[in-house]
């Protein structure tokens, strides 16, 4: 080992490191200064997992939590570094670098050479070289008389710690605790085996009526290629023969196809003649017709203006006689109608009022019945 490195560990609030360049080396100081901490950081860093035997209760207790005007930390760690020339780590580095980070909420990283790596993957690194986070070479206070006074079965697992065989151990239960899992998992599959079993049957079936399908998919395929290459065969003749019989045909379209042009044109040649002669009558036909329609709306024309002025004199004349209170008409019918209202009323100035209001009323009322229809009369015209 080459060196150990604590920052906020326990009573090491700032990062402080030990460095070992003796074969020996040995830490001294008065009760409270952080010895133990020391070996401690050892037994944490190599991973130890009991929060106990690292006189804690939660991974919490291993922070510093402050005192002589430093603040408490968030997180703990400890590196250390040790020498591996000869690979006795089983990796290709000439040195090898472990660190774990313990946060307040309880959590643990693990680093090998800076890289995170799971706790296993730190045990097992340390069990090649026979080294794990207690054993023979970590003796803490009281460990001696433990050692003496152990039973035949703890001086076993001493020597097998010893000798290097926990790394064996470890993946003997390991290999043990996969096998059982494995088990457990092919019981899973034999149960999945069972229940699947109807359907793989019935899928059985269904890849048969495929394979089936295919086959005559196949078969339809050459039968349709065979059909259609006889087809083509047959139409390729056919179209030859064809071709044959109408060569005369065609010539003798064509002979009357010219014969049928030179007919054409002597025929429009005609037709232009006789479309001539006829469109110069049809022409001084519809003159002839235009000016006697021209004639007869220039009489009905004067009639309309004619009938238009007798009844704007007509409205005029109304007009006039509107003006006048002499001429003004009033309807029997509205008399009526004033006597029906005045018999009812129980005084004379009742009366007379209902009377002024209805010769006010006809006095300035609208133009007479004549000179409504007149205007209508005007409009229709």
């Amino acid at each position: 080992m080459k060196s150990i490195e604590l920052s906020g560990f326990k009573s090491f609030a700032k990062k402080s490191e030990l460095i070992f360049n003796s074969p020996i080396s040995a830490i001294v100081g008065p009760n409270g200064s952080g010895k133990s901490n020391v070996a401690e950081a050892f037994r944490f860093v190599l991973g130890e997992q009991s929060i106990k035997s690292l006189r804690g209760k939660k991974g919490e207790d291993l922070i510093f939590n402050g005192a002589g005007g430093e603040s408490r930390a968030n997180r703990g760690s400890v590196k250390v570094v040790f020498d591996n020339p000869d690979k006795t780590f089983g990796i290709d580095f000439p040195e090898v670098t472990i660190e774990r980070v313990v946060h307040r909420d309880g959590i643990n990283d693990y680093f090998i050479n800076g890289s995170a790596v799971r706790l296993k993957d730190v045990i097992e690194l340390l069990l090649k070289a026979h080294i794990g986070s207690s054993g023979h070479h970590i003796i803490s206070q009281g460990e001696a008389d433990k050692i003496l006074n152990s039973t035949t079965k703890e001086r076993k697992a001493m020597i097998e710690d010893a000798l290097g065989l926990r790394l064996y151990q470890y993946k003997r239960i390991e290999s043990e605790r996969k096998l059982q899992k494995t088990f457990e998992n092919i019981a899973q599959v034999e149960l999945l085996r069972k229940e699947i079993a109807p359907h793989l049957k019935f899928l059985h079936k269904q890849v048969e009526k495929v394979e089936k399908l295919e086959s005559m998919k196949s078969s339809l395929i050459e039968l349709a290629r065979d059909y259609f290459r006889n087809e083509d065969l047959y139409i390729s003749l056919s179209r030859k023969v064809l071709s044959e019989e109408r060569k005369p045909i065609d010539a003798e379209l064509e002979k009357l196809s010219k014969e049928l042009f030179g007919a054409k044109k002597i025929l429009e040649d005609s037709a232009k003649e006789e479309k001539k002669d006829y469109l110069v009558l049809n022409l001084e036909s519809e003159i002839s017709g235009v000016r006697t329609h021209k004639d007869s709306l220039v009489r009905n024309l004067g009639k309309i203006e004619g009938s238009i002025d007798v009844e704007e004199r007509v409205i005029r004349k109304q007009r006039e006689l509107s003006a006048s209170n002499k001429s003004k008409m009033i309807r029997l019918q509205d008399v009526e109608s004033l006597y029906e209202e005045v018999s009812l009323f129980l005084t004379i100035a009742d009366v007379l009022n209902k009377i002024k209001e209805f010769l006010k009323a006809q006095k300035y009322s609208a133009d007479s019945a004549t000179s409504l229809e007149a205007e209508k009369s005007i409009k229709e015209l």
